[in-house]
């Protein structure tokens, strides 16, 4: 994983168009995110990896009493011009709070994030009084044909090592990080898992590179403007645009109790 040094500058290289190169939750599930947030009374709520605010708002409206902390100043700026209050530059994993100060700690899509989750978790636990919460993504591999996905990113990899770019690190792109959240949920078994939204997603392949012209991955920022967009040229014309994209797209929550 990165330090958070380097974590901080990609996601400040990236936060102006975090929030349209993200999928966000459907009212109905952040309706019903919040109605089991809600459930062990928890008010006060501590958000690690805030971001642009994309979940912190909408619970922010719906009543919870929201602290979030961030890496990034660029993506803290962002949720602060959107109305998010209560928002700190901190490390998840060197928190400046009291233990218990908190009902509840989330953790919104960055479990991929974190170089040591459990640590991470621990820390959490400690100004938590109710639980630790984290949302996670998943997709149905019995409904897939997101593969085409990964052969763009594949293509893409190529083209840039043969104009003379090394192959971009990090570039796992989703399957990555649905890997690591079910190695870590199945590491340390949550409470509970509950599912949020259950839909099928239908994209084309055209509209997936239409995404990567954006630059929505800091690692991409390793090479040049022109040489770039060279290389989307490229794996345009290389590919059929036209090809649909199908799979499942699974958010759920996962809920660590704390011990009473």
């Amino acid at each position: 994983m990165s330090q958070p040094r380097d974590t901080a500058a990609r996601y400040d290289q990236i936060a102006e168009v975090y929030d349209e190169t993200r999928e966000p939750l459907t009212p109905a599930a952040l309706d019903k995110f919040a109605s089991i947030l809600s459930q062990d009374g928890n008010r006060r709520i501590l958000e690690a990896g805030v971001g642009t605010g994309r979940i912190a708002l909408p619970l922010q409206s719906r009543g919870f009493d929201m602290t979030g902390v961030d890496l990034s100043r660029q993506m803290l700026a962002k949720a602060r011009g959107k109305g998010v209050v209560g928002l700190i530059l901190a490390d998840a994993d060197h928190l400046p709070f009291r233990e218990k100060k908190f009902d509840a700690a989330l953790l919104a899509h960055v479990l991929h994030l974190l170089g040591d989750p459990v640590r991470t978790f621990q820390g959490l636990a400690r100004i938590t009084t109710n639980e630790v919460v984290a949302l996670v993504t998943r997709r149905d591999r019995e409904h897939d044909s997101g593969d085409e996905t990964s052969s763009l990113r594949e293509r893409f990899r190529t083209v840039a090592a043969e104009l003379g770019y090394s192959r971009p690190g990090g570039w796992e792109g989703m399957r990555g990080v649905f890997q690591r959240e079910t190695e870590f949920l199945a590491s340390q078994p949550p409470t509970a898992l509950l599912t949020l939204e259950d839909r099928e997603v239908i994209t084309t392949v055209g509209e997936r590179l239409s995404f990567l012209e954006k630059r929505p991955y800091g690692h991409q920022g390793e090479i040049p403007e022109e040489a770039f967009r060279e290389i989307v040229r490229r794996v345009t014309a290389s590919l059929d645009v036209d090809r649909v994209i199908r799979y499942r797209r699974v958010e759920q929550v996962a809920i660590w109790k704390m011990a009473r």
